[in-house]
């Protein structure tokens, strides 16, 4: 059995049909709901979770960083007071912690922007879906159907325009899941090995930071000594100026582990949070607005009805 053969004014008739229909479905919202039936939705649901995660992540690694510059404060201020040879020499640890506490202050900044930057991108998300499949698919649709009836309004190509609009509304709807999809497969692939590290490794530095360091103090005064006692004493300060250079060797290795492993966390949350998101998002653009040209590009290219056909 053959269908009938549609005229063209029919085809323009149930064709505005649709599109009124799709328009319609978008102002109710019914469209996104129909979509968040099928296996699409497994992307939104991943993309929410990975936020919400990595949310927590940033805030607890955020939290570390400056636990971290308060115990740095704490003993940044500590002078090491010793004697050698019966010369008094004061020795400030903070010499030792500056380079990784400026270090820690400018992490501190890196951790509260990517948190913003989580937070924004899960805002966007849930904007993403009346912007993309209410506002974007409406407006294309109503474009749309003006070209069904006008192609072109002047020199502009409204069924053009139309499809434009609707290649935006699906980067505007998804881009975002797409994101944290992408950015949660990052970290899993290449980031989270780095960030257990760093950040097991952070907490063991910052318990060695918190250890006391006390000034030795020297011996009794005021009393002749004989020369047994001032070789003793002599020995004594020796040994306690050893003993210091040892407390400031081991807290400068301290301090370059520190900042090791703090340039390594600044890395994985700008590369999760900030740079792979933008990559994301401008590949996206570029590929709608090919897309987008292909029809534009064959309708060029094909050759013009000859005269009289």
């Amino acid at each position: 059995m053959r269908l009938p053969k549609l005229s063209r004014l029919q085809g323009k008739i149930l064709l505005s049909v649709a599109v009124l229909l799709t328009a319609l479905l978008a102002f109710s919202g019914a469209l996104d709901r129909a979509v968040k039936r099928t296996p699409v939705s497994r992307l939104d649901d991943g993309a929410s979770a990975y936020f919400d995660r990595a949310v927590k992540t940033a805030l607890a690694t955020y939290a570390a960083a400056r636990m971290l510059n308060a115990a740095i404060s704490a003993v940044q201020g500590t002078e090491l007071a010793v004697s050698p040879a019966g010369v008094g020499v004061r020795l400030s640890v903070g010499e030792v912690l500056d380079p990784v506490n400026d270090l820690v202050e400018r992490f501190s900044w890196i951790m509260l922007l990517s948190t913003v930057s989580l937070g924004v991108q899960k805002v966007l998300m849930d904007m993403g879906v009346w912007l993309g499949f209410r506002l974007l698919v409406l407006v294309a649709m109503v474009v749309l159907f003006a070209g069904i009836w006008l192609p072109r309004a002047g020199s502009l190509d409204l069924r053009g325009l139309g499809l434009r609009l609707v290649a935006a509304a699906i980067v505007v709807r998804f881009c975002i899941p797409v994101v944290g999809v992408t950015g949660e497969a990052l970290y899993d692939a290449f980031l989270a090995d780095t960030y257990n590290r760093s950040t097991e490794s952070l907490d063991v530095i910052r318990g060695k930071i918190r250890m006391p360091i006390v000034s030795p103090e020297g011996a009794g005064e005021g009393e002749e000594a004989g020369l047994l006692d001032r070789l003793r004493k002599g020995l004594q300060e020796t040994k306690e100026t050893l003993n210091v250079e040892a407390r400031l060797n081991a807290l400068r290795e301290t301090a370059e582990a520190g900042i090791d492993h703090i340039t390594s966390l600044m890395v994985v949350f700008l590369l999760q949070t900030v740079v792979a998101p933008l990559l994301v998002l401008w590949g996206l653009i570029k590929l709608g607005g090919a897309l987008v040209r292909a029809p534009g590009r064959a309708q060029q290219a094909s050759p013009p009805p000859a005269a009289g056909s």
